[in-house]
């Protein structure tokens, strides 16, 4: 895995790294999911670092297809990932916001059943949509936004996210990626 530490934020450590200007990724128009609530919008830090991520990773993998792209921000620390893959292997690329470290691990060739677990992420829905209405199926015992992933689940594009609530419990709601379909909640008393 090769590492670059770069101070500053996601943005230039990403340009340095893979000489980017990360060039925003524009997703189709939105299918109405309601309820809607305003935890997070665009700018918010779990959608723009996991976006910025992204495009860097497009750009490093022009011809790759997307498998998973996460944002994870439990145990203090704030975590973007992308996975994908290409006619040279599949790839992952994280990066630590905490430590600015950014690493690019090949995890092995291509298979073609990775072509069943690859999504266009400018077809389904923003994250920043379905963390807002995932966090309105928590009835108010979300406390705070743990983590958020998109992939493929048993043959469904779902985003998982998962908030923390009161005594340390998690609340898990599950959310079809492309048509906003409401597949589960866990944890909600």
């Amino acid at each position: 895995m090769k590492s670059i530490f770069v101070k500053g934020g996601i943005a230039l450590a990403l340009a340095a790294a893979f000489g980017v200007n990360a060039p925003v990724v524009d997703a189709a128009s939105i299918v109405p999911v309601q309820p809607t609530v305003a935890v997070v919008d665009a700018n918010h830090a779990a959608i723009v670092g996991a976006n910025t991520l992204l495009n860097a990773f497009i750009q490093q993998h022009p011809k790759a297809a997307i498998t998973e792209i996460a944002f994870d921000g439990e145990d203090g620390q704030i975590k973007y990932e992308v996975e994908g893959f290409d006619s040279t292997g599949k790839y992952e690329l994280k990066y630590n916001y905490n430590t600015n470290q950014i690493g690019e691990t090949k995890e092995g060739a291509y298979k073609v059943s990775l072509e069943k677990k690859a999504f266009d992420p400018t077809r389904i829905l923003t994250p920043d949509a379905v963390v807002n209405f995932a966090f309105a199926q928590t009835k108010g015992q979300a406390t705070s936004l743990n983590s958020w992933s998109v992939k493929n689940e048993k043959g469904r594009f779902v985003y998982d996210v998962a908030f923390g609530a009161a005594n340390h419990q998690e609340i898990e709601v599950h959310v079809d990626a492309f048509t906003g379909e409401l597949v589960s909640v866990k944890g909600v008393k």
